[in-house]
C-alpha cells in the first residue's frame, strides 16, 4: 500500500515519516506525526 501526503508519495508510512517528519518536528513529536498521517494521508 502506498501512502500520499502533502503531494509526495510513498511506499511505505515508515518512509513517508523519515521524509516528512522534518517539516512537522516544531509542532510535533515523531509520534504524533506518525498518527497524524496514519489519519491523514491517501492511501492507495
Amino acid at each position: 500500500m502506498a501512502y500520499k501526503l502533502d503531494g509526495a508519495k510513498f511506499a511505505t508510512l515508515d518512509e513517508l515519516v523519515e521524509a516528512l517528519y522534518i517539516i512537522y518536528s516544531d509542532s510535533m513529536s515523531e509520534e504524533e506525526f506518525r498518527e497524524y498521517a496514519e489519519k491523514n494521508a491517501e492511501k492507495s
